[in-house]
């Protein structure tokens, strides 16, 4: 949020006393929405607000000729950049009283990632978020629920930021961020939206309630839809942002007065199982002193209102604009992130049988903004988890990469079921469908939110149910780490530290979950758990995800725990980053992030995975991975590896000279075809 002089704040400060305003974010809750609010404090929450900054971001392009000196269908996303590092500020654990961009150059973070074989950083958890605004710490929705263009406070300032662009680019390294969610937190515009401020009610998909129906809404706690109803989460404290879910019940109520539309297609149809419905706000006093209640639609939580992509006032088409010109052209990041879920089915349902009606308007949003983030100089990165049924279809929007639904879940689900039948039947499923696989973002699982979790539950033993599974804000939210999930695998008990042997084969499960995504085309998506291996260390709080460790000695920033690093405590050898990087630098080596998958076929062996990929050159880059505890032995039988003249192992160079092929416990083998 932006930061007010040094002469300005002692003259506010007695202000906002003499007009019974609130203080600022770091006081007491500020997006509350109770009580009228004094001008003051209005128009200090404007200069933080996302469509008062976009006006002075847009008009950098409008009036110019950048927005169409380059073209909108050929993507600049060099084919070499395939290896990532995600790194977020609320996902990591820094020392010292410095600012998140700032520890990433003074730990030399570039140029280790750069050694490792890594081509560019991703930046997330960066802006202000409705958990902030709420004064919620720890920080339940973990930097995803931006409400913000700006940096937050934890995270520097801009030229901080520039400072941290200087050192990636003296790394060789690309830079890449995220846009404003389709789903924002409730902070400033939200404020000022229920408060009836200019067009900024147009900003989301929101609707006044006459005062004469407001016994049809709930005015407390015991209005809350029960837990047992899982299409909608659990909230710890309603009256904390004023925001109360409606029960099925009440919606019919309004539906009935003619309030709210009879059914719209993500309620009937949905594309993803996020959870999603109408929420309505207690009542507040607009700037203009009338008391108002608002409904809304939000998704994922009541918390993380949804954006109107098609209201007439272009508002949220505008912010999101100026967030693509902020990422790409003054903060010069080539790959920008977004998330459209909450936009897919948010029409009104005639005709939910229709493609076209189950992905408006996320569909004609997705393009305009896949368009113009190719004029600006960069490719969008969808963060949605779609189904592979509908992904075919979204890949021909013009974005870059698409969130891996190939890999994510049936990649863990075969792991944890010591099978490699889930992971085969999916990368089949893709390959009839005509999914583009060098369009998917591929990550082993990092602790961020994603829907498709869910699916690993009943594989979970209960007592890391009890550990990984949270009920703060969407009924049953599994956050989980690729390390966590091999530890699960081993048997460790929750919270203890594992010894050599076992630590070995966390390691060896957690290199199986890597090499299986690093040698299969698309994007590559490392995280800070991928380096140094964290897992959950006590119970301080449930469904934390263990945070990266920038230093031996970390304090956390947004009071969560940070985990037990345990490649820290590995000896060096035994360690993550001499494998990684020979993995990373065979992936490069071949060019694989640019292949074709051509066959994903059976070994006669239910716990291998085989799948052949097609490179650039012509050649052929086939994995294989056994998905259990036991040793295998097999004879490959498939064209690609029968006609080959020469088959020689990716990571050693060496030739093979026999078929037949054995792999340790969770051991893997990369093969080139000649």
């Amino acid at each position: 949020m932006n930061i007010l002089s040094s002469a300005f704040p002692t003259v506010l400060t007695l202000m906002l006393l003499l007009s019974s305003c609130a203080p600022a974010p770091s006081g007491r809750n500020a997006s509350g929405l109770s009580g009228r609010t004094g001008p003051v404090y209005v128009q200090w929450m404007e200069e933080q607000a996302c469509l008062r900054r976009a006006a002075e971001l847009t008009a950098v392009v409008s009036g110019s000729s950048l927005g169409w000196k380059r073209s909108a269908l050929s993507s600049p996303f060099p084919e070499q950049a395939g290896t990532w590092f995600h790194a977020s500020g609320v996902l990591t654990a820094w020392s010292g009283q410095d600012a998140f961009l700032q520890a990433l150059v003074r730990e030399h973070a570039a140029s280790r990632l750069a050694a490792l074989g890594v081509q560019g950083i991703f930046l997330s958890g960066l802006a202000d978020t409705g958990d902030e605004w709420a004064g919620r710490s720890p920080a339940a929705g973990l930097g995803e629920d931006a409400t913000s263009l700006s940096f937050g406070r934890l995270a520097g300032t801009e030229n901080d930021y520039q400072a941290c662009l200087e050192d990636f680019s003296r790394a060789g390294l690309l830079t890449g961020g995220v846009l404003l969610p389709a789903h924002t937190g409730t902070g400033p515009d939200f404020f000022l939206s229920t408060r009836a401020v200019r067009d900024y009610p147009g900003l989301y998909a929101m609707t006044e309630l006459p005062r004469e129906t407001w016994h049809l809404l709930p005015s407390g706690k015991a209005d809350i839809p029960p837990p047992t109803d899982a299409s909608f989460p659990l909230k710890k404290n309603p009256r904390r942002t004023g925001v109360l879910p409606l029960s099925r019940e009440r919606i019919s109520a309004l539906i009935a007065a003619g309030l709210l539309p009879s059914a719209l297609v993500q309620d009937n149809t949905a594309l993803t199982g996020t959870p999603r419905g109408w929420a309505v706000t207690a009542p507040v006093a607009g700037v203009d002193g009338v008391e108002r209640r608002w409904a809304y639609r939000w998704y994922e939580s009541p918390d993380r209102p949804v954006l109107h992509w098609d209201d007439p006032s272009g508002a949220a088409r505008r912010i999101l604009q100026a967030s693509l010109i902020q990422q790409i052209g003054l903060r010069h990041q080539i790959l920008a992130a977004v998330s459209i879920g909450a936009w897919m089915g948010l029409d009104a349902d005639f005709d939910a049988e229709t493609k076209e009606s189950r992905m408006t308007p996320g569909l004609p949003a997705l393009q305009d903004l896949a368009r113009n983030a190719r004029r600006y100089g960069a490719t969008l990165l969808v963060e949605d988890a779609f189904p592979l049924s509908v992904l075919a279809d979204l890949q021909d929007a013009g974005a870059g990469f698409f969130f891996d639904s190939a890999l994510f879940p049936a990649l863990e689900r075969s792991l944890l079921q010591q099978n490699a039948a889930p992971l085969r039947e999916s990368l089949n499923l893709a390959m009839t469908l005509g999914i583009d696989q060098r369009k998917l973002w591929r990550k082993p699982a990092d602790g961020s939110a994603c829907a498709g979790a869910s699916h690993l539950l009943p594989l979970l033993p209960d007592d890391w149910k009890a550990l990984l599974v949270s009920s703060r804000d969407c009924g049953r939210e599994l956050r989980i780490n690729a390390p966590t999930l091999a530890a699960v695998i081993c048997g460790l008990t929750p919270g203890a530290r594992p010894d050599g042997d076992m630590a070995r084969r966390i390691r060896d499960i957690h290199l199986l979950q890597i090499a299986t995504r690093a040698f299969l085309p698309g994007l590559l998506m490392l995280s800070g758990a991928d380096l140094d291996g964290g897992l959950p260390d006590g119970e301080d709080w449930r469904a934390t995800p263990p945070l990266w460790q920038l230093n031996a000695l970390p304090t956390s920033r947004q009071g969560l725990p940070s985990g037990y690093a345990l490649y820290r405590h590995l000896p060096a050898s035994e360690g993550m980053e001499e494998p990684l990087s020979r993995i990373l630098h065979a992936r490069a080596s071949t060019s694989v992030a640019s292949a074709e998958l051509a066959a994903v076929p059976s070994c006669d062996a239910d716990a291998v995975l085989a799948a052949a990929s097609v490179l650039p050159d012509g050649g052929h880059l086939v994995f294989f991975g056994n998905f259990s505890g036991k040793e295998v032995s097999f004879r490959p039988d498939f064209p690609q590896w029968n006609g080959a003249s020469r088959r020689s192992d990716v990571l050693s160079g060496r030739t093979m000279r026999t078929d037949a092929l054995t792999l340790p416990p969770w051991g893997w083998q990369a093969v080139l075809l000649r």
